[in-house]
C-alpha cells in the first residue's frame, strides 16, 4: 500500500492539504500520515483513524522543520509526500540540500531548489518571461504605502510572500492591509515578508496543468472563477475551455524537469489581453470540489512520481463544460459518535449527492469553512 504523508491539514483554515486529505481517505488504497502546527486540529483528525504528527509551523526554524519531515518520512518508509500549502513547500525546497532524499518524494521541490525559486515573488518574476504579469514593488516598511500615493499607483494588491493577497485604494488600507499579511505565520521567518503589485481588473480564470517528467501535458483542467473571498480564494467557477493565449504554458512545461501540477490564475483585461498574476505549483483548494476526477488528478501525480504510469495523457473525462462548482460553509450540532462515525460500504466510498462529492463521516462534511460542491 502507497504511503502517504500530507502536510497542512488544518481542518479550520482553507488549506489544500485538508482537501487532500479528504480525497486520500474516500478511496480507502491508502496509508495516510498527516502533519500540521495544530494541535487541536490534529487530536480531532485523529479521531477518524488518521495517522497523526505534530510539526511546528515551517517558517519557525525551515531547516529544523525539513529534518523533521526527513525524520517522518524515513520511519514511516513514506512513498509520496504532498505540501498542503506554500509555506511547507517553499521551506522544504529551500533546505532540499540538507534533506535530498525529498526530492524523490516530492520531485517539485528539486525543480525549485534547482531554479531558485523559493517563494511567490520569486515564481512571479520566473513566470514574467512567459506571459505579461502585473508590475511589482518592494513593500518592505509602511513607508513605502505613502510612495505609492505619490508616485498614483492605487489601487495596488497587497501580497504575502508566501499567503494572502489584499486588494487596497489607498494607503491606509494597503497599511492595515500589510500588518494583516504579515502576522499570518506563512510570511514570517526567514524569507518572510509583503509585497505590492499593479491591478489587473477583468474576468479572473484558472488553468490546472498535470506535466510530465519532461514537461509534457498530461491533463488540463479550466474554469472561470464566479465568486472569491478577499484573500482571492475561489467561492464559485464554471468549467470553461477558455485557455489563456498570450500566456506561453507550452514554454512553462518545457521549463520543468519533474513530474509537477501547475495553477495558472490570469484575468481577461477589457481588451481581450491575458495577464497572469499568480502562479502555483502545489495542488489547490479547490481540488476536492472534483469529486472523483480530483482523485484521479491527485492519483495520476502520484503515480508519475512512483513512475508506475507512462507519461501519457489519459482519456478520463473531466466535469462537462459549464458544471458550476461551489464552496458552502456548513454550521451546526453533531453528536460525537455520528461526527467519527467511518462511512458504511466495502471500502471504496460511493458518491452522494446525485453523484458528486465522496461519502465521508460527518466531520469531513462539516470541519471546514467552505465545503465543496459540483452541479
Amino acid at each position: 500500500m502507497t504511503r502517504v504523508l500530507v502536510l497542512g491539514v488544518n481542518p479550520f483554515e482553507d488549506l489544500p492539504g485538508y482537501q487532500l486529505l479528504s480525497l486520500l481517505k474516500s478511496s480507502g488504497e491508502y496509508e495516510i500520515i498527516a502533519a500540521d502546527d495544530s494541535a487541536p486540529a490534529l487530536a480531532i483528525l485523529s479521531r477518524t483513524g488518521t495517522k497523526i504528527e505534530t510539526l511546528p509551523h515551517p517558517s519557525e526554524d525551515p531547516r529544523y522543520f525539513t529534518g523533521l519531515v526527513a525524520n517522518i518520512c524515513a520511519e514511516r518508509s513514506i512513498d509520496i509526500l504532498l505540501p498542503g500549502t506554500d509555506s511547507h513547500l517553499y521551506a522544504l525546497a529551500s533546505c532540499l540540500s540538507d534533506q535530498p532524499q525529498l526530492g524523490r518524494l516530492c520531485p517539485t521541490l528539486e525543480w525549485l531548489a534547482s531554479q531558485s525559486l523559493l517563494n511567490k515573488l520569486d515564481l512571479q518574476d520566473w513566470a514574467s518571461a512567459f506571459a505579461a504579469t502585473p508590475t511589482r514593488w518592494a513593500f518592505d516598511d509602511e513607508g513605502a504605502a505613502r510612495n505609492f500615493t505619490s508616485d498614483s499607483r492605487y489601487p495596488i494588491m497587497v501580497k504575502g510572500v508566501r499567503k494572502g493577497a489584499v486588494k487596497c485604494d489607498d494607503e491606509l488600507e494597503a497599511i492595515v492591509a500589510r500588518r494583516a499579511i504579515l502576522r499570518n505565520p506563512a510570511n514570517q521567518g526567514p524569507g518572510g515578508g509583503a509585497y505590492a503589485e499593479s491591478v489587473v481588473d477583468g474576468e479572473e480564470h484558472s488553468l490546472f496543468v498535470l506535466a510530465g517528467a519532461r514537461g509534457e501535458r498530461l491533463r488540463t483542467f479550466s474554469f472561470r472563477k464566479l465568486a472569491v473571498t478577499q484573500l482571492g480564494t475561489t467561492l464559485a467557477a464554471r468549467v470553461n475551455r477558455d485557455l489563456p493565449l498570450d500566456i506561453d504554458v507550452d514554454g512553462i512545461l518545457a521549463e520543468l524537469t519533474a513530474p509537477t501540477v501547475l495553477e495558472l490564475e490570469w484575468r481577461k483585461d477589457g481588451a481581450g489581453r491575458s495577464w497572469l498574476f499568480e502562479i502555483n505549483v502545489r495542488f489547490p483548494s479547490w481540488i476536492g470540489s472534483l469529486d472523483h476526477y480530483g482523485l484521479r488528478l491527485l492519483e495520476d501525480y502520484m503515480d508519475r512520481v512512483l513512475h508506475s504510469a507512462p507519461d501519457v495523457a489519459s482519456a478520463s473525462p473531466g466535469p462537462a463544460e459549464g458544471s458550476i462548482f461551489y464552496r458552502l460553509p456548513q454550521s451546526g450540532f453533531l453528536q460525537l459518535e455520528a461526527a467519527f462515525a467511518a462511512p458504511s460500504g466495502n471500502g471504496r466510498t460511493e458518491p452522494t449527492h446525485q453523484g458528486y462529492g465522496p461519502k465521508m463521516p460527518l466531520l469531513w462534511e462539516s470541519a471546514s469553512p467552505h465545503q465543496f460542491r459540483l452541479k
